[in-house]
């Protein structure tokens, strides 16, 4: 797999791992299509802005853009929710080689790690004229940098 994706999806089973103890909660690797359920937590990688990393060279460094959409039943649970990520992801997030397996049937070995540089909390309005389900919503969005030690 290309390392991108093997972030992507580091950083979609880290934030599954952070809600483990509320099984009801869904959470989706990309932006849910289908049926939405709440409270549901959707993880989609964005952005990719590359810089020159050395002088002369043209090895680039990455610095990507994690959207994580938060879809909940009332005020409460959507600023719970964020609050719970915006202080989990303060943390650097390990990234593993799924190429040698996804969990829970195997451990992937860890290959670095993905150090956020900046975390931003945003509360999206819902208008309920335009929605079948009344919900609350928030995004919080990540910035981070791949440090492969």
């Amino acid at each position: 797999m290309i390392i991108d994706r093997l972030l992507d999806l580091s950083v979609y089973y880290y934030i599954k791992n952070v809600f483990v103890d509320a099984p009801f909660i869904s959470v989706t690797d990309g932006f849910p299509e289908e049926g939405l359920t709440i409270p549901t937590v959707a993880v989609e990688m964005d952005n990719i802005d590359t810089y020159n990393a050395e002088l002369g060279n043209r090895v680039r460094g990455k610095v990507r853009t994690w959207y994580i959409d938060i879809y909940a039943a009332d005020k409460a649970q959507r600023d719970e929710y964020a609050c719970r990520l915006m202080s989990e992801l303060e943390n650097s997030i390990p990234v593993y080689n799924y190429d040698e397996g996804f969990p829970p049937s195997s451990t992937p070995s860890r290959i670095g790690s993905i150090v956020p540089e900046n975390l931003r909390l945003q509360i999206i309005k819902v208008l309920p004229d335009l929605t079948e389900k009344m919900y609350y919503r928030s995004l919080v969005v990540l910035t981070g940098e791949y440090d492969p030690s």
